[in-house]
């Protein structure tokens, strides 16, 4: 069976190259463009743009299975922003180098490597995008913490984070159906045996939910890992560090416009973080 390949619309539209941009420099931000993108779909065939004679609860039933295939691709944007964010700042800097290869959960498969004589994946996406794990916020917070110094995820985010990658199962594996097991898991034993309702306003709780999480990427993580870059690794000069600061910048930068494109990272930026990391010495 052929795997779809997209028309020259869909590969050369505006919105879809800027979200491109986004994957390949700021994972928060792909995130967002994602995660809004999402939303508009899943919330696009409302009745008023029903043919006439069409069957309002028909299109309700269809509505339903839209919005929950758009639930799984949001915690899907979700994961890999999490994952990626690490792998960038991996290919960025070798800042962390150390600690990777003290760690005990990065551990590269011969098979993995191998794989990418045929493909285009950097050293920090054949390090941590194979990796499980990542639908376990402990797990996750353990690997941020042991690489950046800060949880991603805040304790008061933890138990509704895991309902969310619960549901998510429900979503992918059950068809949208809730087994007793999950229903339990997700403390909500009246659900058991139930199908999954998604609908638009959940969907935008869960963006602003995951949004705040995301948010930490930027504000303490990534300025954090500028400010160590610039004590640990920078000249001091623009032109030999322009390349790898502005990197770094960029993957710590969380753009929530889907519309708007990512910032321009120039020589105003540098000088100003370098002054205020001498302010704080």
């Amino acid at each position: 069976m052929p795997f779809p390949i997209p028309d020259a619309y869909t590969a050369t539209a505006a919105d879809i190259a800027r979200d491109q941009e986004k994957r390949a420099a700021s994972p928060p931000s792909f995130f967002y463009g994602q995660a809004w993108g999402i939303k508009l779909a899943a919330g696009y065939f409302t009745d008023e743009r029903l043919a006439t004679g069409s069957h309002s609860a028909v299109a309700t039933k269809h509505r339903q299975r839209i919005q929950n295939a758009a639930f799984g691709q949001l915690m899907a944007s979700f994961e890999f922003c999490v994952k990626d964010f690490i792998a960038q700042i991996v290919d960025a800097t070798d800042l962390y180098d150390q600690a990777v290869e003290q760690s005990k959960w990065i551990e590269a498969v011969k098979s993995q490597i191998l794989s990418q004589r045929e493909g285009r994946s950097s050293i920090g996406g054949v390090l941590i995008h194979p990796l499980l794990g990542w639908h376990d916020p402990q797990t996750v917070n353990a690997r941020y913490s042991a690489l950046f110094d800060h949880d991603l995820i805040e304790p008061h985010q933890v138990d509704v984070l895991k309902r969310l990658w619960i549901l998510r199962h429900s979503v992918a594996h059950n068809a949208g159906l809730i087994t007793g097991h999950d229903a339990y898991r997700l403390k909500a034993p009246s659900l058991s045996e139930k199908q999954v309702r998604i609908d638009p306003e959940f969907l935008e709780a869960t963006i602003g939910f995951l949004g705040e999480i995301v948010m930490r990427m930027g504000d303490p993580i990534g300025i954090g890992v500028t400010k160590r870059w610039l004590c640990n690794k920078a000249t001091g000069d623009w032109d030999q560090d322009r390349d790898v600061y502005v990197t770094l910048k960029l993957i710590g930068t969380v753009q929530e416009s889907r519309a708007q494109a990512l910032p321009e990272i120039g020589e105003d930026a540098y000088a100003a973080d370098v002054l205020a990391l001498s302010a704080s010495v």
